[in-house]
């Protein structure tokens, strides 16, 4: 049999076929897989609930809207994630410098052990922080050895208490999401400005932060958007009567049974920080023009 006998008919069909199922399109195919029943049909489902009320369609929201009780839940809301995100990023920004400066062994041990600290569960460190913030913990008494009346005080359950543990919580997303952009840095950019009678400040504001600030949004980002309906810290060291929307979400699920409006919260939730997320995306790219 000759190899004409044996040459493909169809070439070009056979080259199309191949490139179609060697298309990079394919490799979309297990994310898609995981993310409609995990995240997209929930999300459905969630949209359509938040709909579901007595006093028509959008009752729900109307609720949102003239209950005052939710409002000051929504402030206190972005109150507490914006300063735990502030603290989280002071903390974050001059740890993650300082850990890309030192030798390799200190570096590995430093971001080491933030990245193992993610491993820890949330419940233990939170009733750690229970722990130490309560009537007879160690800081209390530390502060009555300073000669602070102590007899009534308790920092747990309070406002200062979700902040430290949800700062606890976010440090470490902030920390790798700076170092990863920092590392990329080209440290001759730095030395060069020198050369040209930059001093250190200058350096800092002008060539330094410039580089690294998609890694500043990046975890700006992540760390408001997950502290802001966070449900567990504010639930272990908050206190009921200063909840967060995390709480008020589970309260109206849980306890009075209204499915339609605990979506709306969710539902107003979701949109916020989609908004947050696009708001923070567009300025990092701008930041990145100039």
């Amino acid at each position: 049999m000759s190899s004409n006998t044996m040459a493909d008919p169809h070439p070009v069909t056979s080259r199309a076929r191949v490139a179609r199922w060697g298309s990079p399109t394919l490799l979309y195919v297990p994310a898609l897989v995981v993310l409609v029943p995990v995240f997209l049909i929930p999300t459905a489902l969630l949209l359509s609930a938040s709909f579901v009320s007595s006093s028509g369609p959008f009752g729900n929201f109307a609720t949102i809207l003239d209950s005052q009780i939710i409002k000051v839940v929504f402030l206190r809301s972005f109150a507490v994630a914006a300063i735990v995100t502030a603290i989280s990023l002071v903390i974050g920004l001059p740890f993650a410098s300082v850990a890309l400066k030192a030798g390799p062994r200190l570096r590995n041990i430093l971001l080491g052990s933030i990245a193992a600290s993610l491993f820890f569960s949330v419940i233990v460190r939170s009733y750690a922080w229970l722990a130490l913030l309560g009537h007879n913990g160690p800081v209390v008494g530390l502060l009555g050895v300073f000669g602070v009346n102590t007899s009534s005080l308790s920092l747990s359950k309070t406002p200062f208490a979700v902040a430290i543990g949800l700062v606890q919580y976010g440090v470490p997303f902030m920390v790798l999401a700076i170092s990863d952009v920092m590392r990329r840095v080209d440290g001759n950019i730095d030395r060069a400005a020198a050369t040209l009678g930059a001093g250190a400040v200058t350096r800092w504001v002008r060539v330094t932060l410039p580089l690294i600030a998609p890694g500043i949004i990046a975890g700006v980002t992540i760390v408001f958007t997950t502290t802001l309906g966070y449900f567990l810290i504010p639930s272990i060291l908050g206190s009921p009567k200063e909840a967060m929307i995390g709480q008020l979400i589970s309260q109206q699920v849980g306890t009075t049974v209204n499915w339609g409006l605990g979506a709306a919260i969710s539902t107003a939730l979701l949109v916020v920080s989609l908004l947050l997320v696009l708001i923070l995306q567009r300025l990092g790219k701008r930041i990145g023009r100039q």
